[in-house]
């Protein structure tokens, strides 16, 4: 069986299964070259169909993830400058106000009426543009089964990071901004394929909500640089974070004493922005970050706990875009009541067409197969990248040399503090390179750090970068590293630095509180980077090295050649490894 899962929207993505089995999984924005696209996925869709072989018409069935689709303008409205409230319409102000104020929560049903209203229209306008859509791609005439979005958080989760022979119990959570109605579930995996749901959380409570509207606030975009918040919050003082914290944040949400598996809010979480334009102004930005940061941890870990405690399974899953925080991720897996915990990596909604094909292989009887890797986009075989250099004029403008040992060149340029791109490959799916299109650096000198920074990236100040380090290496550079417990293949999770993971990684840790977020790079998953890396520890005694995206400040992961060459062209990036060649400005 062949099927195709489709997210739309916030970076809309296409997975393609068979079996059970991920073949491949693709984003728009790796296409049209627009963060976080979220344009029908019609391009993504061709590129990795051409990319395994398949064709439209050899699909079985199309999964569409979430059961409320939106048409496109809602997100372009999502991420306009304009949807604040000091731009907003008045009329809009008013009835969000009014909402929101005692006479909305005494007499609240006009209000609903008046949401439910606009949504059901917004899904009927939804509806028509996924079918002309579909249409257009050839797939209006295959089976479509509409998969709940928290179903397909959980799903990608358990089935893609569970490799037990025999499935064990597990509690899994997702938590996000919303989807379907609901910002967060608790589910029980019994090991026998049966699941139960034993918790919900609606969207007004929603934690993921609060985050972004601070990110907002802070004037960054919502769901894109919530991570900078994130990376923001260590640099502050924590006697002024608690304070903060106590006048802002804690009165405004909390875990219900009624069900403590579920969230409530005195302020809607959709209008939290609203919230903070009177009670955040006068605040300091770095207590802002760090107090919504502590907020986030104290409130998930007491969550997980309480499931814990309430189902006596200490085997966790989560997923959801909440699930991105490496800070909040270290804070749990750190838990004593944690047996296990596994994240989902790059686990926003580009992780839920993942979740929709394991959704529709156990509904159709078939066993799920676990993610060996994340390497699940494009490749160029080296004639292509050949042709493409020839077309582009790149022999005239740079010196060009091929290599039968790439990576050996590679290493040897960054033990001599070279900065080098290296396009290699299938391109990996999610949010972070891991080491197929990847910007490297030697991560013991923090001129390495600046000259990605200030001439390649242009990334904020504060922003730390993460180290690819051979599992040989990890438990040198990690305190308490244990992968049998969780491990770190995905940079997904931090840890603090060892003594000497300070003095090798120093370009390559959080500069405000030494924490890394790693990528423990194995052999059986992708050989040339582990043997990359591996030459480079023996010219340097280092077993990592620096290693951030390959792409402009503002753009996607690079995935195609042009791509990779407007990156190099348009930055101070020196070197380039394409495919086998090296591409060197003169």
């Amino acid at each position: 069986m062949k099927t195709v899962s489709i997210h739309l929207g916030h970076n809309a993505t296409v997975a393609l299964f068979e079996d059970g089995r991920v073949m491949a999984v693709l984003s728009q924005e790796r296409c049209d070259n627009i963060k976080n696209s979220a344009a029908f996925p019609a391009e993504a869709l061709y590129a990795i169909l051409s990319e395994i072989g398949w064709t439209v018409e050899d699909l079985d069935n199309v999964c569409i993830c979430g059961k409320q689709i939106y048409p496109t303008k809602v997100y372009d409205y999502l991420f306009s400058q304009e949807n604040t409230m000091v731009n907003r319409n008045w009329l809009v102000s008013f009835a969000k106000n009014m909402r929101d104020s005692w006479i909305g929560r005494t007499i609240p049903y006009p209000f609903d009426w008046m949401h439910a209203f606009n949504s059901k229209r917004l899904r009927g306008e939804g509806g028509k543009e996924l079918s002309v859509n579909l249409q257009r791609v050839g797939l209006s005439n295959k089976p479509i089964v509409y998969v709940d979005h928290h179903e397909c958080h959980a799903r990608s989760a358990y089935h893609a990071l569970e490799t037990s022979e025999k499935q064990q119990q597990a509690l899994i959570f997702t938590m996000d901004g919303s989807g379907d109605d609901l910002c967060a579930t608790v589910t029980i995996a019994d090991g026998n394929g049966r699941w139960e749901r034993i918790a919900v959380t609606p969207p007004h409570a929603s934690l993921g909500g609060i985050y972004s509207n601070t990110t907002r606030f802070l004037g960054m975009k919502i769901l894109e640089h919530e991570y900078k918040v994130m990376g923001l919050a260590p640099y502050a003082k924590e006697q002024y974070m608690l304070s903060t914290y106590e006048r802002v944040f804690k009165p405004v949400i909390r875990l219900s004493d009624k069900n403590s598996l579920t969230f409530e809010s005195t302020v809607n979480a959709s209008t939290f922005y609203d919230y903070l334009c009177k009670h955040g102004v006068g605040e300091r930005f770095d207590n802002l970050s760090a107090a919504l940061q502590y907020l986030t941890e104290t409130l998930v870990t007491q969550w997980i706990a309480n499931g814990i405690k309430q189902t006596g399974i200490s085997r966790v899953f989560t997923g959801g875009g909440v699930f991105m925080n490496v800070k909040l991720n270290r804070k749990i897996q750190e838990m004593k009541e944690v047996e296990q915990v596994f994240f989902m990596p790059s686990c926003g909604d580009e992780s839920n067409p993942i979740g929709a094909g394991y959704h529709q292989a156990v509904q159709s009887g078939v066993k799920p197969e676990a993610l060996d890797h994340l390497y699940l986009g494009l490749s160029y075989l080296n004639s292509e990248i050949e042709e493409f250099l020839v077309r582009n004029d790149c022999y005239r403008k740079f010196t060009i040399s091929q290599h039968d040992d790439i990576e050996e060149v590679i290493a040897g340029l960054l033990s001599k503090r070279e900065i080098v791109a290296r396009f290699a490959g299938r391109c990996e799916w999610g949010a972070r390179s891991l080491g197929n299109r990847a910007i490297l650096a030697h991560p013991s000198h923090m001129e390495s750090f600046y000259t990605v920074n200030d001439y390649i990236k242009s990334r904020d100040f504060w922003m730390p970068f993460a180290p690819s380090i051979l599992d040989s290496a990890a438990s040198r550079y990690l305190k308490g590293y244990d992968p049998q417990r969780s491990k770190a293949p995905h940079m997904i999770t931090a840890f603090a630095a060892t003594e000497l993971g300070v003095d090798h990684l120093r370009a390559a840790l959080h500069q405000g509180d030494h924490t890394l977020r790693p990528q423990v790079v194995e052999e059986v998953v992708n050989s040339s980077y582990y043997k990359l890396i591996s030459m480079f520890e023996e010219k340097t005694g280092v077993g990592a090295v620096l290693n951030t995206s390959l792409n402009l400040h503002g753009y996607p992961l690079a995935a195609t050649p042009e791509q990779a060459l407007s990156t190099f062209e348009n930055s101070g990036l020196m070197h380039i490894a394409l495919g086998s060649f090296l591409m060197s400005k003169k």
